[in-house]
């Protein structure tokens, strides 16, 4: 574990992008369709395998710390809607594409998609197996509320027989008090048997979420929480910071400022979380993720060929990624797009015969320099610069000579080490990684705001 003082803490307490993209989100510009048929077009050029991800947005009742683009819903009618329209799109896709191609990784995401009826899931399903070719699929994956066994006791073994074949649990916490004043309420126990339930069927991975930094957390309560965990031994487990941005999501208000643990006590969380997962035979991935040793994921790491994108840290190789529904994100051969935010307008996009893109944006040579080295401090905490010589044509230290003074005062702090050949983060400097990136941000570097962007980094 790490000790340190609260003005080092102070002075990296700053607000800083996850870098799930780059450039972020905030970055892309107000987009009509043409992106979108520029990257289908650079798609048709080879057939090479892809990803998909799909948005079902709705949840039943609201969490207090969700970060996510949700839509707070209990009519079915309107969810048979969503997915009718959500199969409009993939045939849309379809002909883009130019027929069913090849895919190799599927992600149910939300929202809680664990929540669709078995008869929506079904219809889903035809669709997808009619219009892509999952020949050679290899993963997939869905974020499952253990929550939705309560009225399908049987709804893992439902979705096991579609093919899913791994399975992200939603936990967060597993103390009562902090599921109280977040509004999730989910016992321990209701977790510890959907997790036995999907290890019983023989999903290949299980994973587990969590979160630091909730009201009413404290070391000793997130110490119970981690035992907990471990009593399980998933075989991943991400450990998200609490993102606070109640600029973007007004219903994070509603928890107590007072209930909140401090910078100090949830570096002490953060760091008490990550010395204990790592001793107990867990491998640190990047910024927030723990897999067992011979985990693919761990694997990927040591190999130093792990991947970041929307879904944070992922398998190689780096695929062209399709999102399909509400709000849904896409990266396809160098190309930025997102889907309309709201029910209405996505629905509008693609009655009328057209993606979805509201926003986009089509990497430039500098982007693509930049997205390189900073999703390699990311995701091996190491930029080679004999490496970056041979793939772009610079020297490192010239192309990057702007950042020469943070990336001076980061090595003097203690966070990075820069030699000639490389720049290495330090274990300490692996905490605040988001920090060490944004030195490489040339969007971040440049904008000077009054208002807030990001979530901070402690």
């Amino acid at each position: 574990m790490f000790n340190v003082n609260f003005n080092f803490l102070e002075g990296l307490h700053q607000p800083a992008p996850r870098y799930t993209s780059y450039p972020t989100a905030l970055e892309w510009e107000s987009s009509d369709a043409h992106p979108a048929y520029l990257a289908f077009e650079r798609l048709r050029e080879d057939d090479r395998p892809l990803s998909l991800y799909f948005h079902i947005p709705f949840c039943q009742s609201m969490c207090l710390y969700c970060g996510c683009s949700v839509v707070i819903n209990r009519r079915e009618d309107i969810v048979e809607e969503y997915i009718a329209t959500l199969i409009k799109e993939m045939e849309l896709v379809h002909t883009l594409l130019g027929g069913k191609r090849k895919t190799s990784r599927i992600h149910f995401g939300g929202g809680t998609p664990s929540r669709l009826s078995r008869a929506l899931f079904e219809k889903l399903f035809f669709h997808i197996h009619r219009l892509f070719d999952l020949s050679e699929v290899e993963e997939i994956a869905i974020e499952f509320d253990p929550r939705s066994l309560r009225n399908d006791s049987e709804k893992a073994e439902f979705i096991q027989s579609l093919g899913f074949n791994r399975v992200s649990l939603g936990v967060q916490d597993t103390q009562a008090a902090v599921q109280e004043a977040v509004r999730r309420r989910q016992s321990h126990e209701e977790s510890l048997h959907a997790y036995e339930k999907f290890r019983a069927l023989g999903f290949e991975s299980i994973n587990i979420d969590l979160i630091y930094g909730l009201p009413k957390q404290t070391k000793a309560t997130f110490t119970q929480t981690i035992a907990d965990i471990l009593q399980m031994r998933p075989d991943r487990l991400a450990l998200f910071s609490f993102a606070s941005v109640p600029w973007i999501k007004p219903h994070q208000k509603a928890m107590k400022e007072s209930d909140m643990p401090s910078m100090e006590e949830k570096f002490a969380i953060y760091s008490y979380a990550r010395h204990k997962l790592t001793k107990s035979g867990y491998q640190a991935i990047g910024l927030d993720h723990f897999s067992l040793p011979e985990d693919p994921l761990s694997i990927a790491f040591k190999n130093k060929t792990l991947i970041r994108n929307f879904q944070g840290y992922s398998l190689p190789p780096e695929e062209d990624l399709i999102g399909l529904g509400m709000t849904s994100t896409s990266f396809i051969r160098g190309v930025y797009l997102q889907n309309a935010k709201t029910l209405e307008s996505y629905h509008n996009h693609i009655l009328a015969g057209s993606p979805a893109t509201i926003k986009s944006k089509i990497l430039s040579e500098d982007d693509r320099i930049r997205k390189w080295v900073i999703h390699k401090l990311m995701c091996t905490f190491v930029v080679s610069k004999e490496e970056f010589s041979d793939l772009f044509g610079y020297r490192f230290d010239e192309y990057f000579c702007e950042s020469q003074e943070r990336i001076d005062s980061m090595a003097t702090t203690g966070l990075i080490q820069n030699s000639s050949s490389f720049l290495t983060v330090t274990p300490l400097g692996e905490l605040f990684v988001r920090v060490i990136a944004t030195a490489f941000d040339a969007y971040f570097l440049k904008t000077v705001s009054s208002s807030p962007r990001f979530s901070r980094s402690i």
